[in-house]
């Protein structure tokens, strides 16, 4: 609700703003990344003149903790920003993952981030494959989508318990790219709840199927899990296998948060309804 605003605020240069995040003391990694997205959009389109950044011990702390430390500072002081250093950390109990979803090839997602993810759970091959999948469904899904977003993060983390997985961009939205292609007019959550069915695409008459929110919602159902979508003005939730949506603040682009429990791990060939002859062709590139 506080950041909808800035997406009328590109080139205006307003002076005497400051972001106040000293009153935070608690958030994850969803509210980390949206702090960045707010820091990077503002700068990026000029919203703002030589703003301050107040915060506390806490918030520092998770900034740091989770790689955005150095990208809040070099932002906010005009420097040069440098994504590389976005790293996996592995800490035993539990890891943190943020990557860039830089498109050249210098950035080598497969390379850096999913090795050591099949490391850190090599115990149980049926929670690899359900946490890459997951996460090559939401890369595939922004890179498709956000073509005039070259700075978004993903960011995942977990330990033995769950895996969250959180990514936001401020490009074309789910509703702005979905709602052309439908037959009929409807409201902006009946949109986001359409998005997660079954062979609901934006770019009919290619190799695009439709299956990649439909296959996160239903291993979100079948685990009991969590995914959160956001768009432009419009919300839905699957909490715990219960579908909730309304409108909500305007976000333009699309934001999505999943958690997963690792209790019932499920894979691709578990969901019922998949047409693995199709699927053939279709190969998620990392890279």
């Amino acid at each position: 609700r506080m950041a909808e605003d800035i997406f009328d605020m590109r080139r205006q240069m307003k002076k005497k703003v400051l972001f106040d995040l000293s009153f935070v003391n608690r958030t994850n990694i969803l509210g980390l990344l949206l702090m960045y997205k707010f820091i990077e959009y503002t700068t990026t389109n000029e919203c703002f003149e030589l703003p301050q950044l107040k915060y506390n011990d806490y918030v520092e702390a998770e900034l740091k903790k989770h790689g955005f430390w150095e990208l809040f500072q070099a932002y906010m002081t005009n420097k040069d920003v440098n994504y590389d250093k976005l790293n996996f950390k592995d800490e035993g109990r539990f890891f943190i993952a943020p990557l860039a979803l830089l498109r050249n090839n210098n950035y080598d997602i497969k390379e850096r981030f999913l090795p050591k993810i099949e490391s850190y759970y090599s115990y149980n091959d049926k929670i690899v494959s359900m946490v890459l999948l997951c996460l090559g469904e939401v890369l595939l899904n922004f890179w498709e989508h956000a073509v005039n977003d070259t700075k978004s993060i993903i960011v995942a983390s977990g330990n033995k318990v769950k895996v969250e997985i959180a990514c936001a961009d401020t490009g074309n939205g789910v509703i702005s790219t979905l709602s052309p292609t439908l037959v009929h007019q409807i409201s902006k959550e009946e949109v986001l709840v359409k998005s997660l069915e079954k062979g609901i695409t934006s770019k009919k008459m290619t190799n695009h199927m439709g299956y990649g929110l439909w296959i996160l919602n239903e291993i979100v159902t079948a685990t009991k899990g969590r995914l959160h979508l956001y768009s432009e003005g419009a919300y839905v939730f699957n909490d715990f296998g219960k579908i909730k949506k309304g409108p909500c603040s305007f976000w333009q682009g699309t934001i999505i948060y999943i958690s997963l429990p690792l209790v019932n791990p499920q894979s691709l060939s578990d969901i019922k309804g998949v047409e693995f002859d199709k699927l053939k062709n279709i190969k998620i590139k990392f890279e």
